[in-house]
């Protein structure tokens, strides 16, 4: 049964996506907002995109970006090992509080109340929801993402698809498998007391939570959908990556 613990999972969650990780390094370091620069996002990507506009090699300007999108990879991972550590160390041990955490990571990431406004689109948060299910989900969804994106060549329609693919994906995948890794985060002294039957349904759990997840990164991806109706948006070309054009096949 679903309690309230998943209240101030949200709340938590919520707060943790919140941090503007791109937008602070690049005040930081920069002296300038990313919101004014390329495409305005607040993520990695943008990251690179303001190093560059400043000059700075690309060397810099992707090692940078890279850890930034670690950073808001950690910031999905966190909030949902929060809540379940939370939740089973010290109040109702209630697993369904990693479907409202995780998305509401996803959400703060996406309008961050620090800026007052529009943030990232959320996309490096989500890869670290998956982490926190099981490690391998991750390149799993890499390889979906490259023969999606290859076939679609829209980066919004691709993000879309293969949320909703890893979605059914971890409905069908063992239960034990993402259940043994989530046992992982749960306090040692609790672990003899909680209800194993609580964990059963974690499969229904990780659909859930990357169901919400699909929906929130909806909510950032308005621009890309009109750009695609208007023929206005550049199609991708992942293959490049193969031959060091990454700027390329990204677009």
């Amino acid at each position: 049964m679903i309690t309230l613990d998943v209240l101030w999972a949200a709340g938590l969650g919520y707060l943790l996506g919140s941090i503007p990780f791109a937008w602070i390094i690049v005040k930081l370091w920069l002296k300038i907002d990313i919101r004014t620069v390329g495409s305005k996002n607040v993520g990695g990507r943008n990251v690179i995109r303001a190093f560059k506009a400043q000059e700075k090699p690309n060397g810099l300007a992707y090692t940078v970006g890279l850890i930034e999108a670690i950073l808001d990879m950690f910031k999905g991972f966190f909030a949902m090992w929060l809540a379940v550590w939370i939740s089973f160390s010290y109040s109702n041990a209630d697993i369904w509080v990693i479907a409202f955490a995780g998305p509401a990571a996803i959400l703060g990431h996406n309008w961050c109340i620090w800026l007052w406004g529009p943030g990232g689109k959320g996309v490096a948060s989500t890869m670290g929801t998956m982490l926190f299910f099981n490690p391998v989900f991750l390149p799993f969804w890499l390889v979906l993402y490259f023969v999606v994106g290859s076939a679609v060549m829209y980066s919004a329609i691709t993000y879309i698809l293969t949320f909703i693919i890893m979605a059914i994906f971890f409905l069908f995948w063992g239960p034990n498998d993402i259940t043994g890794n989530i046992w992982k985060w749960i306090s040692p002294a609790n672990k003899t007391v909680v209800d194993l039957n609580t964990l059963t349904i974690v499969g229904w759990v990780a659909f859930a939570t990357m169901l919400a997840i699909t929906l929130v990164v909806l909510t950032r991806q308005g621009e890309n959908f009109r750009k695609i109706k208007s023929g206005e948006a550049k199609k991708m070309k992942l293959w490049k990556i193969f031959k060091g054009k990454a700027d390329e096949a990204l677009k």
